[in-house]
């Protein structure tokens, strides 16, 4: 009887017809706002830098890191001069050309509207002499300085000097978690922006401390209405500060002195204001605010606002007592953090200032009346009201103070522009509700989308001199136009042409020899793609890009953004997203009580696509066919993932990951410095699980990159990202024996001192031999001989430079290679008597099912089966009178072998009774049909 039901079934299979047709998906992504200060995620973008780089031996980045490996670095080249020769790789800007990265400082030329000069936090000092519409790049790549603010002597016939300040106290993700983004002082350029030089009297810190206030500068104004002195004004850490001479010398105004101190002295303990700010009216008259918050928990005694009418004698306006509780409402002296100045271009007697206290308020004062009996030292006894539009993002939001900006229109007092996360708009100064409009950052028709063509985070509003209707906004998102700020709908458009400034994490490019498609994922900025080598990226998802891939001939896009969320994508001819599906295992990885890190790795299976692993918090997953996990949907899912460590990770989290070429092996390491060999890793049941941790690698250490060399896997290098540690260990035996590579890179052979965090390594075989590529904090790193004694040579010093090198990407079949940098984009170059390789996949002629195992099942049954060529596989189970329960596959499958799984479940996920089920298996017109047994 069972035997006649069996042959009825197929009959019934063979029967029937593959419907030539894939499902459609009426879709729209929702993608995760960028994070700066963690909105309440579990693995922020700070405790991800900070575990990343930390001292594992002390849980802290070293002070002052960032100047100090700059320092190192600069005497590394120096000392591997005769090296040189070894250089080999000659990179080029791959963009984005059209995606700035995160902006503070953009100023026009005083003579000339159409000159500006901007600077990228990470990127450097560009100059555009076309209005924005192009830029290039002035400031030295070997320097790497976080510009916060630039400005320019305006005075006749001194026009062609500048300065600009450096270091970003709150934000900056080229540091690391812990260790604040110090700068290198002021720089000044005397020839129109074209050369820049630091001014020696602003580079007296010493780069092992935090022990001068010139490694935070706020803002600079040059006093235009001393014609007989150089005179410059700098809001830095602590105090503002006035030099009579062009900055060679320097003497505090306000605050505390912090400069030329003893290197014992450790500012964090200091007591002075962490955040200050200047500016200056159009008559020369100069605000300043000095908040109470300091690095420590002492209240800062020089906090207030202040103003002088020749920069040398201030006056403290600050309300206290009772005065303040009637302008703000709140309790007196409430602590503060940061405070923005706008003055009013056309009432130079009237400024605003936005405090970041709790709550946001701000004030207005006017000069004229500060001994008004209406007002309060000359401020308005009422605050403004602050834009409250409600939704996870409609209220104006400061992360923290990262991003404060407030503006006065140049022919409107009353029309006051404030930014946070997104710029808002008032007619009236901020006095009525009804009058203010949400006209930047997110997009206010909800989601987190951002508004038409701008972006979040706000640091500078800039109005055009000959038309103050035209505005340039400064932003995480580069530099943006608007050529009517004040229309009731604000129309924005790109002015980042050129302007290569973004940050990225990850890169990945197109597997096809010969393509130049590029993808990656950028702080603030999502994962864009650089189609066919257009240094114009376009848009794939958005919030803070994080890991992506592609398939073979580019069938199957991955994307992902923070905190693990991964997306399975396709593409039309247009490279728009025709259907979408979350992959990751997120469902297991909330089971199991762990978490993902803030930029997730994932690795395809170079032999077969449709496999992923992907880190999951204490756990490696793997899935054997990712195509069958069904489209349209961001709920996290269980969907046929398997645990490859049944027991969790100890002290760590999976943070890299590395397939070798052939797909064979699977390397993996962890943040708390463990690394596991995976054999057999394209066949499940037969996983076999190594730890290969070696006695010498730095114990809690962050792996932060494996690479495996494509044409021997046995041959591994670990890369190790924290700082004073050893970074670089090689094996040649599959990890059974190690060997530290780290050579010159370290400043001692113990790791201590002041060597970069190596972020990644690559091994690229050659036709004679191999090179070592080694992305670092301060740039990239060659070698053909790795040893013990290792010379590092460094590599396009004067295009790449000192950029912090986040992840390569490397294609073996025809010798290019991807970069990625976090601060100026991404650079491609081909590697010259590269080895070629090929994979070479064992295909079956025929199609044909291999296996069922389990079969009977209690809990998930695997269909193993070959195709000869790519194609449409669609995979249905059916009760034995042929009526359908669940399409597990509907989708592209590569040649070769393939697997899928079952769980012995219905469509909508209901559990199915004991008894014998039937699966069909359609690919390219022909079927195969067999039978399950399910045994709970």
């Amino acid at each position: 009887m069972k035997k006649l039901l069996f042959a009825l079934f197929i009959s019934i299979l063979v029967g029937g017809l593959l419907t030539d047709y894939a499902p459609a998906y009426n879709f729209a992504i929702k993608n995760a706002p960028s994070e700066i200060v963690g909105r309440e995620d579990l693995m922020g973008r700070n405790e991800y830098l900070q575990l990343l780089t930390q001292d594992p031996a002390t849980g802290q980045v070293p002070p002052n890191i960032k100047r100090a490996e700059l320092q190192f670095d600069r005497r590394l080249s120096l000392e591997t001069l005769k090296f040189r020769a070894q250089q080999t790789l000659e990179a080029e800007s791959a963009g984005p050309a059209n995606v700035g990265g995160r902006t503070r400082a953009v100023a026009f030329d005083v003579r000339d509207e159409n000159i500006m000069i901007a600077g990228g936090v990470s990127g450097g000092v560009w100059k555009s002499i076309d209005g924005g519409n192009t830029w290039t790049r002035k400031s030295n790549p070997e320097n790497r300085n976080g510009v916060t603010c630039i400005v320019q002597d305006t005075r006749p016939g001194r026009e062609d000097t500048w300065y600009h300040g450096t270091g970003e106290i709150v934000g900056n993700s080229a540091r690391g978690g812990g260790a604040p983004f110090r700068g290198n002082g002021i720089y000044k350029s005397t020839d129109n922006g074209e050369t820049w030089n630091p001014l020696p009297s602003t580079q007296d810190a010493d780069p092992q401390v935090f022990n001068s206030q010139f490694q935070y500068v706020w803002d600079i104004e040059v006093n235009p209405g001393n014609l007989v002195e150089d005179e410059v004004l700098a809001a830095t850490y602590g105090g503002i500060l006035r030099s009579a001479d062009g900055g060679t010398t320097w003497e505090v105004e306000v605050g505390q002195m912090l400069f030329n101190l003893d290197e014992s002295v450790n500012l964090n303990q200091s007591g002075a204001s962490f955040y200050t700010a200047l500016e200056r009216s159009k008559d020369n008259v100069f605000y300043a605010t000095l908040s109470t918050e300091t690095g420590s928990s002492a209240v800062s005694p020089h906090a207030g606002i202040y103003y002088s009418l020749d920069g040398k004698e201030w006056v403290n306006i600050t309300p206290s007592g009772p005065e303040w509780l009637t302008i703000t409402g709140l309790p007196a002296f409430p602590r503060y953090r940061r405070t923005v100045i706008g003055v009013s271009p056309s009432n130079p007697d009237l400024a605003y200032f936005m405090v970041d206290s709790n709550p946001i308020f701000i004030l207005e004062h006017r000069l004229s009346q500060e001994n008004s009996p209406d007002r309060i030292n000359g401020f308005e006894p009422s605050s403004r009201i602050i834009p409250q539009f409600g939704g996870a993002l409609g209220n104006l939001d400061t992360q923290g103070s990262y991003n404060m900006m407030i503006r006065v229109h140049p022919e409107d007092e009353n029309t006051v522009f404030v930014g946070g996360t997104n710029i808002y708009r008032s007619t009236d100064g901020f006095r009525t509700a009804e009058n203010i409009d949400w006209v930047g950052g997110y997009n206010p028709e909800g989601g987190v989308g951002v508004y038409p063509n701008h972006h979040p985070d706000q640091h500078e509003l800039l109005f055009l001199p000959s038309n103050p209707d035209v505005a340039i906004s400064a932003s995480d998102g580069g530099l943006i136009r608007s050529d009517d700020i004040r229309a009731d709908s604000v129309i924005w458009s790109g002015l980042n042409d050129g302007f290569i400034t973004s940050q990225f994490f990850t890169i990945a490019q197109s597997k096809t020899p010969g393509d130049e498609t590029i993808i990656g994922g950028m702080q603030d900025n999502g994962t864009d793609m650089s189609i066919e080598g257009n240094t114009s990226w376009s848009a794939v998802i958005g919030g803070d890009g994080a890991y992506a891939a592609t398939t073979q001939n580019n069938t199957l896009w991955y994307a992902s953004f923070q905190n693990g969320q991964t997306l399975r994508l396709t593409l039309n001819d247009d490279y728009n997203i025709t259907s979408f599906a979350r992959v990751d295992p997120g469902g297991l990885v909330s089971e199991s009580a762990s978490r993902y890190l803030f930029v997730n790795p994932f690795v395809l299976d170079p032999k077969n696509e449709n496999r992923m692993f992907c880190a999951g918090g204490n756990h490696l997953y793997y899935h054997p066919n990712v195509s069958q996990i069904p489209g349209g949907s961001q709920t996290p899912t269980t969907i046929g993932w398997i645990r490859v460590n049944e027991d969790p990770i100890e002290g760590g989290l999976v943070s890299a990951i590395e397939a070798s070429f052939e797909g064979e092996k699977i390397y993996y390491g962890t943040s708390g410095g463990q690394v596991f060999r995976l054999d057999n890793a394209t066949s499940q049941p037969m996983f076999s699980l190594t730890e290969i941790t070696s006695e010498l690698f730095p114990e809690k250490g962050y792996v932060t990159s494996i690479s495996v060399n494509p044409d021997n896997d046995q041959h591994v290098i670990v890369a190790f990202s924290n700082y004073s540690v050893p970074s670089l260990f090689e094996s040649m035996n599959g990890g059974s024996s190690f060997i530290d590579i780290s050579g010159n890179l370290e400043e001692n052979p113990d790791g201590t001192g002041n060597g970069p965090s190596v972020r990644w390594v690559e091994i690229i075989p050659k036709l004679s031999g191999n090179l070592l590529l080694v992305g670092t904090s301060v740039g990239l790193y060659s070698t053909e001989d790795a040893s013990a004694t290792t010379t590092w040579v460094k590599e396009s010093p004067t295009t790449i430079g000192s950029s912090v090198i986040t992840m390569m990407d490397y294609r073996p079949n025809d010798g290019r290679l991807a970069i990625a940098t976090h601060g100026n984009g991404v650079y491609t170059t081909n590697i010259s008597g590269f080895k070629p390789m090929s994979l070479e996949k064992t295909v079956e002629e025929l199609f044909s099912v291999n296996a069922t195992y389990p079969n009977p099942f209690f809990d998930n049954t695997y269909l193993e089966y070959s195709i000869p060529v790519d194609g449409e596989v669609r995979i249905d189970i059916l009760y034995p009178n042929g009526v359908l329960i669940n399409t597990i596959l509907w989708g592209p499958q590569f040649a070769g072998t393939n697997t899928v799984a079952w769980d012995g479940k219905n469509t909508s996920g209901t559990s199915l009774a004991n008894g014998m089920y039937f699966y069909r298996i359609q690919y390219g017109g022909q079927k195969i049909a067999g039978r399950i047994v399910l045994r709970r």
